[in-house]
């Protein structure tokens, strides 16, 4: 018997420990100095390798950091034929605390940039407001030739298409702010879309509400 955390173990001299029970037992704080006496395949040698080669699979295992959406894959100084940029606003309550998110894409669906952030307290079609301007302002900080934006905001995208009226006083100077906007970019359309087909703007947002703060 080797006796470590409370464990008993029996081992033979026959025994052929496997390394993936090896393992458990060094998990488990077994004495393999004590455990190799009764066992010569159990060699500091072959703990090493194990360790080492555990080490190498969490390293492979482990998300890398460029798979952040938050993370520039284009300067702002490159500049685009066409960008294609989700927005979203999100609210918790309605109103409740807020956020918008805004995820950028470039030729070949490559992701360009993704932005966060907090707006405080406010209404779900605020929210949508505030993303679309922060969606044009990025549009203009990369000169695209052409941009089309996508919400999952029908008001949004009638009112911004000027189908439909805006009643609301606070909707109405956003709209203001967001034609004004507009004017800087070349050429640009707004489409409604599904929700399902917003989900990385939906998810900035969404964590600009957990975080309340700003990435971009």
């Amino acid at each position: 018997m080797i006796f470590g955390m409370g464990i008993k173990v029996k081992v033979m001299k026959e025994d052929n420990i496997s390394d993936s029970e090896l393992l458990a037992l060094i998990h488990k704080n077994i004495d393999i100095d004590k455990l190799g006496k009764y066992n010569k395949t159990i060699t500091k040698t072959r703990i090493d390798k194990l360790l080492q080669d555990l080490k190498k699979h969490l390293e492979i295992s482990r998300p890398s950091d460029s798979t952040e959406i938050e993370k520039d894959t284009e300067s702002c100084n490159d500049k685009f034929d066409k960008l294609i940029i989700f927005t979203d606003g999100a609210s918790k309550g309605n109103p409740g605390k807020s956020a918008i998110g805004v995820a950028i894409y470039g030729k070949n669906s490559k992701l360009v940039k993704g932005c966060s952030e907090y707006i405080g307290m406010a209404t779900n079609n605020v929210a949508e407001y505030k993303a679309i301007i922060l969606g044009i302002k990025e549009a203009l900080k990369y000169k695209a030739k052409e941009t089309l934006f996508k919400t999952d905001s029908e008001l949004l995208a009638k009112q911004i298409k000027g189908e439909y009226r805006v009643k609301n006083p606070q909707l109405r100077n956003l709209f203001t702010e967001a034609q004004r906007l507009l004017k800087g970019l070349p050429k640009w359309q707004i489409r409604h879309i599904p929700r399902e087909e917003n989900q990385k703007a939906d998810m900035l947002a969404n964590k600009g509400i957990k975080l309340a703060g700003k990435t971009c």
